[in-house]
């Protein structure tokens, strides 16, 4: 198995949107010279990936699209994920082949057992895969917003198990470095806690918040029409595609779940400290907040 990038002669991107096209576009932008293959189900948005240049070739067709691929790419919402990892091995157990698998997904601990789960039960021993995730995004979800930067000096989780293959993780560690990003090693179990703290918990709160401000008016307007930047910052991304974040949220509930508890435990302590007129308290509250943000801001 190759564990260096410039060996590999193909790497097939499976859903070449914001994140698929963006890796794409940075595989040709820092060298790559083999070739990058579209593939996916929507024949439109796969000729629209070509036009950026995010691929060199697309096909709607599982077999043409992992033929004589050494890595695949999944970029698609994390409850297919299992799935397509399955699909897969039923092609390549019949060309004997090796390939390595890896994705992109914001939930590992269910994913990654579910998919160690059937190769292992398939004795599979020409598939290889490695759960992943980049830290990079944004709201749109389109290979029109993709761009070669994306992942520049961005994080990229990496989430082996006892069951990964070393030159496996290899490989796509230096996939990820080749274009720029950082990985780091956690466990699929740790990446959803501090994944679902610090990512998954900001949208649902952004994407309650404004549900909640939408609720409010008056004869004289609704709160939306005089909401300002701050509004719009907090909420930015809650406009991101609610089909993802459904299966994003629900992959991670059990992490979720004591996550909001505490949020409300913090929000029932603020309320009280607004009914007692604690000004002393209210703003240690938002002086903490305000250290957290500007460290954060300066990391």
């Amino acid at each position: 198995m190759f564990t260096d990038l410039r060996q590999i002669r193909r790497i097939t991107i499976w859903g070449v949107g914001l994140i698929g096209g963006s890796l794409g576009l940075a595989l040709k932008k820092n060298g790559f010279g083999g070739e990058r293959v579209g593939l996916g189900r929507n024949i439109s948005r796969l000729e629209n990936a070509l036009q950026h240049d995010a691929v060199d070739s697309v096909t709607t067709e599982l077999r043409e699209g992992i033929r004589n691929s050494e890595l695949v790419v999944l970029c698609m919402p994390v409850e297919f994920i299992p799935t397509c990892v399955a699909r897969i091995a039923e092609v390549v157990d019949t060309q004997h082949y090796p390939i390595v698998i890896t994705d992109v997904g914001s939930t590992k601990a269910a994913l990654v057992e579910r998919v160690e789960e059937y190769l292992i039960k398939r004795a599979s021993h020409a598939i290889s895969f490695v759960g992943g995730h980049p830290m990079a995004g944004s709201h749109e979800t389109s290979v029109s917003a993709a761009r070669a930067t994306l992942f520049e000096n961005a994080k990229c989780i990496l989430t082996p198990t006892e069951n990964t293959d070393v030159d496996a993780l290899q490989l796509i560690k230096n996939m990820w470095e080749f274009i720029g990003a950082v990985p780091h090693l956690l466990s699929p179990k740790t990446h959803d806690l501090l994944i679902g703290a610090a990512s998954h918990l900001p949208h649902l709160i952004a994407s309650v918040l404004a549900n909640s401000v939408a609720t409010v008016e008056t004869d004289s307007g609704k709160a939306l029409d005089f909401a300002g930047a701050g509004f719009r910052d907090t909420t930015r991304i809650a406009a991101g595609a609610p089909a993802l974040w459904t299966g994003i949220f629900t992959q991670n509930a059990d992490v979720l779940l004591p996550l909001i508890d505490s949020m409300i435990d913090n929000l029932i302590e603020f309320k009280t400290l607004l009914q007692t007129d604690n000004l002393a308290e209210i703003e240690r509250v938002l002086l903490e907040a305000q250290v957290i943000v500007k460290k954060r801001g300066e990391a």
